[in-house]
């Protein structure tokens, strides 16, 4: 089991989100270069200790983990507001740019699908996984641009 936090909160849940950026802004950048702009966003223009999610998925499918930048998942996120203690923030990188709800393949690519599904299979491994919800069913935005169903997911 996963637990969060000083206070050893137990993680049952992901949450996905989406980057706020333009559909071919990931062209042309690595993995590195995607975390040094999210650090810049989350650590030095907010003030964070580190960037608010627990992962990261790339257009291609590469879940980006590196610890200098994320939070590992053992640490409280910082992704959904009243939302973040025993849950784990994933954010992917859309090749669309999301200006309405629509489906999952609007906004992103197989490869993505799969790698998300893949890591929470293997989160599922380590905790007591039972939902995988999208922010805007807690906060009135698009991210991550669909309605997710955990039964998608699980």
């Amino acid at each position: 089991m996963i637990y969060q936090g000083s206070a050893r909160y137990p993680v049952h849940e992901a949450i996905l989100h989406t980057s706020a950026t333009p559909g071919d802004w990931w062209r042309g950048k690595s993995g590195q270069d995607v975390l040094k702009a999210f650090w810049q966003w989350h650590v030095k223009d907010n003030g964070w200790r580190k960037v608010g999610y627990h992962r990261v998925v790339m257009p291609d499918g590469e879940v980006l983990h590196d610890q200098r930048y994320l939070r590992s998942i053992w640490d409280i996120g910082a992704h959904v507001r009243e939302r973040n203690r025993g849950t784990i923030g994933i954010c992917m990188i859309p090749v669309h740019t999301i200006e309405r709800m629509g489906r999952f393949e609007d906004f992103y690519t197989s490869a993505q699908r799969d790698a998300v599904r893949s890591y929470l299979d293997d989160l599922g491994d380590l905790t007591d996984l039972k939902w995988v919800t999208g922010h805007n069913d807690y906060a009135n935005k698009l991210c991550p641009g669909f309605k997710v169903d955990a039964v998608d997911w699980l």
